[in-house]
């Protein structure tokens, strides 16, 4: 059987060296799902601070982080369709601060990087490529389609 192969921009990357995602940083449906989920974590740690600043009790609050930890681990996982939260975190907390920023902000802040560099890439490349094609297809239309 012949196979046809094809470029689908799908790109893998190292998260820290600990685990391999897979993803096409222009492709639309994984740029909603990251936006999706970039909303969710966001919403997740402010309501476990609000949370956790009402109870007087350090243990409820605690149970609160640990509540949340295991919801953003369930929506990163999500959005790479693979268990990287193990890898990359291991036992310390996703809302652990590293340089000012929760360590799953650093993480979504990459990733957002990563997506605006290759959509204005992609828009440079597929403008003369789409261009070149056009002109080849409208060659072989005028030749059958008389």
């Amino acid at each position: 059987m012949k196979e046809l192969t094809f470029d689908s921009g799908l790109v893998s990357y190292s998260l820290n060296g600990k685990c391999e995602v897979s993803f096409n940083p222009a492709d639309h449906a994984f740029v909603e799902r990251f936006y999706n989920a970039f909303d969710a974590l966001g919403r997740l740690q402010e309501s476990c601070a609000e949370k956790a600043n009402e109870t007087g009790d350090p243990s409820e609050a605690f149970s609160l982080a640990r509540q949340r930890d295991r919801e953003m681990e369930k929506t990163l996982d999500g959005l790479f369709g693979v268990p990287v939260c193990a890898a990359v975190f291991g036992e310390m907390s996703p809302c652990a601060f590293a340089k000012g920023f929760p360590a799953w902000l650093n993480l979504m802040l990459t990733i957002l990087d990563e997506i605006e560099e290759n959509i204005g890439d992609i828009q440079k490349q597929a403008d003369p490529r789409i261009a070149r094609y056009k002109a080849k297809y409208q060659k072989y239309a005028a030749r059958f389609h008389k």
